[in-house]
């Protein structure tokens, strides 16, 4: 095993590489923190250069594209409460409340820690486990994955507003919208009112930025008068507030707990950053001592997506060396510049191409530990953006709003969709409902639907094989528990908000 560490640490550190990944993390940071665009578009366009180029430092490239970007996402979702890319979705939730108590250098500092630190965990659990893991993940079925998506709908709707009643109806409202567009199985059309373009659903992308976005956007105009009255206090110092160690030990819990929600869903083909991202969240926020806090800066709140998130990219490999399954859609990306160059994934990779495998392997790990030297210059940039007047810079992420629910399929439905959604988003927050469940049970709904009639066929249509196997059990259990659990919390808080207030 050392021989072939070694072997591979001499094809994998060499200048070049270290050139291909510095340039993939700053040009995957730099488009994750604009909205609309993300590294999976970058990687796009690099695959087909990468046919004239080293097999090493283009996949160098590609994974420093990757790393990058998802971590560029939480920088303006943090500044701005504008995602630059849908991983970053959850990390706004609680880092823009932060920005605004002038605590945002300090959660770009704790996002940055958790993306690290959750990456390093992954790779190396990919460079020491790939085998093991990928041998569980055959396990899962479609009962299976269908049991652990309802239970992270059941996990959204309970943590997915100020009480259990709106969180259920965020998640419903996502789950409706999901079912728009043609049956995955018969192709026939549901709900598209004869509208063509609907005929392969709501674009995400369109749908992320109208939500979170957009919808901010509009929000902040319609409160204008606080912000003019603020505004006129003079402008805001530079925000220069410092992540403590005391504050880091406090998250490590947290951060660890998201590592391995992450390192799970990276494993899992389909399941995604945007699931693990939201999973380790509400992780978070159940196991805290004070619920309360998240959604109005807390800093857990930022360290669980961000560290879940990125762990998902080195597990995300996982299937993919093992077994020829991309386990994202980026990784399907770079799994065609695999293809370029002549590797195959698959069950032989590890075999014929083990050198190459461990060298990409430690080149993962080499652009975690190289992501600091692109991030930090990007944050005091960022810094200094959000100085900038909002009569300035709405103008400018409206702009970019536009651009990038258009250059998906270069198409104005998508823009219509994108304004459609941001009213939405605006109804949500004035009802205080949550846009985060909403779009998490967009994304989740779909894969049920598609597991659960897939296990239905396969058992002919018997209901029992959602708890046949020990995994389903599981899960079918822990929904019915966290279902209980969500309703009783949700009670106890009522009946003591009650019992606080003075009677009349």
């Amino acid at each position: 095993m050392f021989d072939l560490l070694a072997e591979a640490a001499a094809l994998a550190f060499t200048w070049q590489n270290l050139l291909g990944v510095l340039i993939g993390l700053a040009l995957g940071a730099t488009l994750g923190a604009i909205p609309g665009l993300n590294g999976t578009m970058a990687i796009a366009l690099i695959v087909p250069l990468t046919y004239f180029w080293e097999p090493l430092f283009s996949i160098a490239l590609l994974m420093g594209c990757w790393k990058g970007s998802i971590y560029g996402g939480s920088i303006t979702a943090v500044l701005l409460n504008a995602p630059g890319t849908p991983e970053a979705a959850a990390t706004a939730l609680d880092g823009y409340p932060l920005q605004q108590k002038g605590q945002g250098r300090k959660a770009l500092h704790m996002a940055l820690f958790a993306s690290v630190a959750g990456a390093i965990f992954s790779d190396v659990l990919l460079l020491g486990a790939s085998g093991p893991i990928s041998s569980l993940a055959l396990k899962f079925g479609p009962a299976e994955l269908a049991m652990l998506i309802f239970f992270s709908l059941v996990l959204v709707a309970g943590t997915g507003g100020d009480s259990h009643l709106k969180g259920l109806i965020s998640t419903m409202l996502g789950v409706l919208i999901a079912v728009v567009g043609l049956d995955p199985m018969t192709a026939q059309r549901r709900m598209t009112f004869d509208v063509l373009e609907l005929d392969s659903g709501f674009d995400l992308l369109a749908m992320l930025i109208g939500l979170l976005v957009l919808s901010e956007v509009i929000n902040q105009i319609w409160d204008g008068e606080a912000n003019e009255a603020r505004s006129a206090a003079g402008p805001r110092p530079l925000d220069r507030s410092r992540l403590t160690l005391a504050e880091i030990r406090g998250s490590a819990g947290v951060i660890f707990r998201s590592s391995l929600i992450g390192s799970f869903c990276g494993a899992l083909p389909g399941v995604g950053a945007i699931t693990a991202a939201f999973m380790g969240y509400d992780q978070a926020r159940m196991s805290s001592p004070h619920p309360e806090r998240f959604g109005k800066g807390e800093l857990r709140g930022v360290a669980a997506p961000e560290a879940a998130n990125n762990a998902v990219c080195g597990s995300a490999l996982i299937p993919l060396v093992t077994l020829g399954i991309p386990g994202s859609l980026s990784v399907a990306v770079i799994m065609g510049a695999f293809m370029v160059h002549g590797v195959s994934p698959g069950p032989m990779l590890m075999i014929e191409h083990r050198d190459l495998v461990y060298a990409l392997f430690l080149l993962l790990l080499l652009s975690d530990i190289l992501l600091p030297l692109i991030a930090l210059p990007l944050i005091a940039v960022g810094q200094r953006l959000v100085m900038i007047p909002k009569r300035y810079l709405f103008p400018v992420i409206v702009i970019l709003c536009g651009t990038g629910a258009y250059s998906t399929h270069q198409s104005l439905f998508d823009v219509k969709v994108m304004v459609l959604f941001a009213i939405l988003g605006f109804a949500m927050k004035r009802f205080q409902l949550s846009p985060a469940a909403l779009l998490i049970a967009f994304i989740l709904a779909p894969m049920a639907e598609v597991y659960i009639r897939q296990a239905l066929r396969i058992s002919r249509g018997d209901v029992l094989v959602f708890v046949a196997s020990p995994i389903a059990a599981f899960f079918a259990l822990a929904t019915i528990g966290l279902f209980a659990w969500s309703f009783y919390r949700n009670r106890r808080a009522t009946q003591q908000k009650t019992a606080s207030q003075p009677a009349e």
